[in-house]
């Protein structure tokens, strides 16, 4: 009878231990920088700031503000939307980028958008993010410094960055605006003031550009 109990004892230590390590290993890993955490509780619309990747018009007269996470496959499809809806009125549109990772199923959202914004320190956001986007499928962190050489960018800077993760508070800092607007999900936009949700089509996107041109 003791050797019984002995063997429960056992038995549910183990289940114990491996439930724990478990646990661990598939929880979110936390955003954290050395830098006092946010106060924001609540925002009503985001901010835009010379940190965030931009392309199109100088002066636009509709600005897409999207919350986006390089893992995410909806997100790439809308990345090739909002490419052909800049083409489509490049003295009208703006596109801006912000951070929204979701590390509890993109594991490597967080180093993604890392690598691209030390991409962007060398002016090679973009053509760094679609690449991103183009092996998302295959997506690792070797991939990272790959990107850069490809893009023929200074290899050594740019690694230099990423293993620092000196770009990790501009990611930070989108993802907590994402929180404090109450987001819970990519891709989301902001066109001018309305919200879209989703990958919506391209025509769909035209077509609420239009509208707002014609007001």
């Amino acid at each position: 009878m003791q050797h019984r109990w002995l063997a429960f004892l056992v038995l549910g230590f183990l289940t114990l231990t491996i439930f724990v390590l478990s646990w661990y290993r598939n929880k979110p890993i936390e955003i954290t920088t050395a830098e006092e955490t946010s106060t924001i509780t609540s925002l009503s619309e985001p901010t835009v700031t010379f940190v965030n990747p931009s392309y199109g018009a100088e002066q636009p007269t509709v600005s897409i503000i999207v919350f986006s996470d390089f893992q995410c496959s909806a997100c790439k499809t809308l990345a090739s939307s909002l490419d052909v809806v800049a083409k489509t009125y490049p003295d009208d549109v703006k596109i801006i980028w912000k951070d929204l990772p979701n590390e509890s199923t993109h594991p490597l959202s967080t180093p993604a958008s890392i690598a691209a914004h030390c991409a962007n320190e060398q002016g090679a956001f973009w053509p760094y993010h679609d690449l991103l986007f183009d092996r998302q499928t295959y997506l690792s962190e070797s991939q990272f410094p790959l990107i850069a050489q490809e893009l023929e960018l200074d290899t050594d800077k740019f690694s230099s960055c990423f293993e620092a993760r000196n770009t990790l508070p501009i990611v930070k800092k989108d993802y907590e605006e994402g929180i404090a607007l109450g987001l819970s999900s990519t891709p989301t936009m902001y066109i001018n003031d309305e919200v879209v949700i989703g990958a919506v089509t391209t025509q769909e996107i035209l077509d609420l550009v239009d509208e707002l041109l014609k007001k």
